[in-house]
C-alpha cells in the first residue's frame, strides 16, 4: 500500500511538472499577437471614378516633377482627390486585386489617409479620412480642419498647414512579416512600397496641374494620435498637395 502511494505521489509530481512547463510555454514562448484596433468611422463619402487619361504623357510628368512647397488657396475638386488616391492605392484589376503601386508578395500592407481643411476640397467637409480602395470611398475618422495639428506633428513645417490637403501613407509591418518572417526583408519591402506610392502621387499631381513634396520628418506619437491609427499601423510619409503658386 505504501509502495502504491509512492507511485501515485510520483505520478502527481510528474503531472504537475508537465503542466507547469506547458503553462510556461503557453504564456512566455508563444508568439505575441499584435493587437489591432478598428477605426471608428464617422461617415462615408463616395468618390468619382478616376479618369485613366490626362493631357500630358508619363515622360512629361517625369520631366516636370519637382518638390513644391508653396501652394495657392485654390480648392481642389473631388475628382482631383480621387485621382491622387487612385494613383496611390487604387484597384487597377478587381479580379486579381492589383493596385496602382506594386507590393511584395501581393501583401498590400499600406493605408492612405486624407487630411483636408475648410474649403480645401469642393463638396467635402474638413477632416481626416481613410481611403477605402475596394469601394472607392472616403471614411471620415476625425472632424474639422486638422492641418495646423498635422504641421505641428511634422516639426512645424509650414507648407503642411498651407496646402489644401495632405496624403499620409502608413504601413503595417506586421502584415508583411507574416508573409516574410525575416524582419530586415519585411521592413525593407514596406519602406520601398511607400516609395512606389509616393512617386505615383508626385506624377499624378503633375499630370493634373498640382504639386507636392515628400515629408518623412515628424513625431510618430503625435501622428498616431492625430490620425487615430490602429495599433498595427506606422506613419511613413506625408504628402501635402495643392496647386502651385507659380
Amino acid at each position: 500500500m505504501q509502495k502504491k502511494s509512492k507511485y501515485v505521489l510520483v505520478a502527481i509530481i510528474l503531472l504537475s511538472a508537465f503542466l507547469a512547463v506547458y503553462l510556461a510555454y503557453t504564456v512566455f514562448m508563444q508568439p505575441v499577437k499584435t493587437e489591432i484596433q478598428s477605426r471608428e468611422i464617422l461617415g462615408t463619402f463616395n468618390l468619382p471614378q478616376a479618369m485613366i487619361s490626362s493631357n500630358i504623357s508619363v515622360d512629361q510628368a517625369i520631366q516636370n516633377r519637382r518638390s513644391v512647397r508653396t501652394f495657392s488657396t485654390t480648392a481642389l475638386t473631388l475628382q482631383d482627390v480621387s485621382q491622387l488616391l487612385w494613383a496611390s492605392q487604387g484597384i487597377t484589376d478587381s479580379e486579381r486585386n492589383y493596385r496602382a503601386a506594386p507590393s511584395a508578395g501581393h501583401v498590400f500592407p499600406m493605408e492612405i489617409y486624407l487630411v483636408t481643411g475648410n474649403n480645401s476640397v469642393k463638396e467635402l467637409e474638413a477632416g481626416i479620412y481613410h481611403y477605402n480602395p475596394f469601394n472607392n470611398t472616403l471614411e471620415k475618422i476625425v472632424d474639422g480642419d486638422q492641418r495646423y495639428n498635422l504641421s505641428q506633428a511634422a516639426h512645424q513645417q509650414k507648407w503642411v498647414e498651407a496646402a489644401p490637403i495632405s496624403l499620409v501613407i502608413t504601413g503595417n509591418y506586421q502584415k508583411m512579416r507574416e508573409k516574410y518572417p525575416d524582419e530586415r526583408i519585411s521592413t525593407r519591402f514596406v519602406d520601398i512600397e511607400a516609395g512606389h506610392i509616393g512617386e505615383n502621387i508626385y506624377l499624378e499631381a503633375v499630370a493634373h496641374g498640382m504639386g507636392t513634396v515628400a515629408i518623412g520628418s515628424f513625431y510618430d506619437d503625435q501622428m498616431i494620435n492625430l490620425l487615430k491609427l490602429p495599433s498595427n499601423e506606422t506613419p511613413i510619409y506625408i504628402y501635402p498637395v495643392g496647386y502651385p503658386t507659380s
